[in-house]
């Protein structure tokens, strides 16, 4: 009996002294497997997040790509239209020079066609041209040149009239400006109304001065009117008529 509570008595020191290191390897065990999972589960949702923000860097890349070629696109359609636009400015700007030299060529040659006019007279006052343009509803426009070259530098003055004839029946034109006053060249313009069923056989201008002209031209034909002289000595010998 002696022996066996001896044995007893040794085996629950040894026990008691070895608890606490089974216990500290069991948490041990334990926190080490959880620890594995956690790191295990950690890892795992790296690798998906890794993926997905690899595919939307791809999205991203081809939105971009895609953006890049749009606008390039539109660059080189502007370059182009800019192109176009210093082509056409370029060409523009040559008309523009070449109506400005052609202009003053013409004043060139008018001037000397007048000194040559003053020189053999003078060219009384004279109805150059009439054109008659026609409009949307019943509307008609006047052009009417005046044309003097006096030796003295004198001014033609006075008062047009603009007549529509048919048979015995005469309509007169009500004139915007029927007043003229100029040294060489003048232009009258207006517009006016036909009277419905109105079709005129003739139009006549009619010009009161110190000169009197009347002039009638065809309605339906109008005059043919003649190129301008190209040389001086086409210039017509005119009588001395202007004062």
């Amino acid at each position: 009996m002696q022996d066996t509570d001896s044995n007893t008595t040794q085996k629950k020191p040894i026990l008691q002294g070895n608890l606490p290191l089974a216990l500290g390897a069991a948490i041990l065990v334990l926190s080490s497997g959880f620890l594995a999972y956690s790191i295990g589960h950690r890892q795992g949702l790296t690798v998906t997040g890794y993926d997905a923000d690899a595919e939307q860097l791809v999205e991203v890349v081809q939105k971009q790509k895609a953006s890049l070629e749009s606008l390039n696109k539109s660059l080189n359609a502007a370059i182009q239209e800019r192109d176009v636009a210093v082509t056409n400015s370029n060409d523009l700007y040559a008309a523009v020079n070449q109506a400005k030299a052609n202009q003053e060529q013409a004043e060139g040659m008018s001037a000397i066609y007048r000194e040559v006019l003053k020189q053999r007279g003078g060219l009384s006052l004279t109805i150059q041209n009439l054109g008659i343009k026609s409009l949307p509803e019943n509307v008609y426009e006047y052009q009417i040149d005046l044309v003097q070259v006096s030796p003295n530098n004198r001014r033609a003055t006075g008062s047009v009239e603009l007549r529509l004839i048919r048979g015995t029946e005469v309509l007169t034109v009500p004139l915007e400006d029927s007043q003229f006053g100029f040294e060489n060249y003048e232009r009258l313009t207006g517009r006016w109304t036909m009277p419905k069923g109105f079709s005129p056989q003739f139009i006549e201008v009619r010009l009161t001065g110190a000169t009197s002209v009347t002039k009638r031209f065809s309605w339906s034909r109008g005059q043919a009117v003649e190129s301008p002289s190209a040389f001086v000595a086409e210039i017509p010998q005119v009588e001395a008529n202007a004062q």
